[in-house]
């Protein structure tokens, strides 16, 4: 099983106005169809709020006030693969999720930033004009660090590809690579959707957990995109669906395979 663990460094930079209505859309689309009002409707109403707080504080401490305001306002209760309505309905976040929504709303404010995955973590690398500031999305109360050396070393970790426990939450699959690569903010759609993969595989439904793969792929096709296809591959030949469907499903899920070891 498979699970995201998101950082998030966050710096301050131009206005990125054109960038941040690309976020959004995106998120939204990876929303149940009766959320989406409510979910744009929220993100709306706390990017004003945040706004009319802002007047004359620093990067820094703007950056600071996103984070707790966020943690106050939406992110209660940790739970894995906690979708990004679900931030909204139920007050549920992953590292993934609440990621998904400080992109959205430090682009909305002008933060330059670039989002860099790991196996097991996602995070923001830039610099405000205060210094480089690390937000870790899961830990509300040690979370904000600017301390240089602190953050060095928790780079340090994650830059060793360890699946590691946050939130007292186990990692209960380790992948066969070694990542550590940009990933444009958009995309943060594609890996809600391959966490939705997850899920549907994990409650057995195998065909629900190849469209979710699909749509991802669409979106962001990770390099993790092959190891999970060859682990659905293997469910859908012993499983007992019709064989017309499997071999469908099967050759749709084998191309991603043939592509990555064409790539090597």
């Amino acid at each position: 099983m498979y699970r995201l663990v998101a950082v998030v460094i966050l710096v301050v930079g131009m206005a990125r106005g054109a960038v941040a209505q690309s976020i959004l859309p995106g998120l939204i689309q990876t929303t149940p169809q009766a959320d989406r009002d409510k979910v744009s409707t929220e993100i709306s109403q706390f990017i004003t709020r945040l706004n009319n707080k802002r007047t004359t504080l620093n990067d820094q401490a703007f950056l600071q006030l996103i984070f707790s305001e966020t943690h106050r306002r939406f992110l209660k209760t940790y739970k894995p693969y906690a979708q990004f309505a679900d931030v909204f309905q139920k007050a549920q976040y992953d590292c993934l999720s609440a990621t998904s929504l400080l992109a959205v709303v430090l682009d909305a404010f002008g933060f330059d930033f670039t989002v860099i995955e790991t196996n097991y973590h996602i995070f923001i690398s830039v610099q405000t004009t205060n210094g480089q500031v690390l937000l870790e999305s899961t830990d509300r109360q040690n979370g904000f660090v600017t301390n240089a050396l602190a953050i060095e070393q928790r780079i340090s970790t994650y830059q060793q590809n360890k699946p590691v426990a946050y939130a007292g939450n186990k990692v209960y699959y380790e992948f066969d690579l070694n990542l550590y690569q940009v990933v444009q903010p958009h995309q943060l759609a594609g890996l809600l959707l391959f966490n939705q993969a997850i899920v549907a595989f994990n409650e057995g439904d195998v065909p629900e957990s190849a469209r979710k793969l699909k749509a991802a792929v669409r979106i962001y096709d990770s390099p993790r995109t092959n190891e999970f296809a060859a682990i659905l591959i293997t469910a859908i030949v012993n499983s007992q669906m019709p064989q017309e469907e499997k071999v469908d499903l099967i050759r749709s899920l084998y191309g991603y395979i043939n592509r990555s070891v064409a790539a090597r």
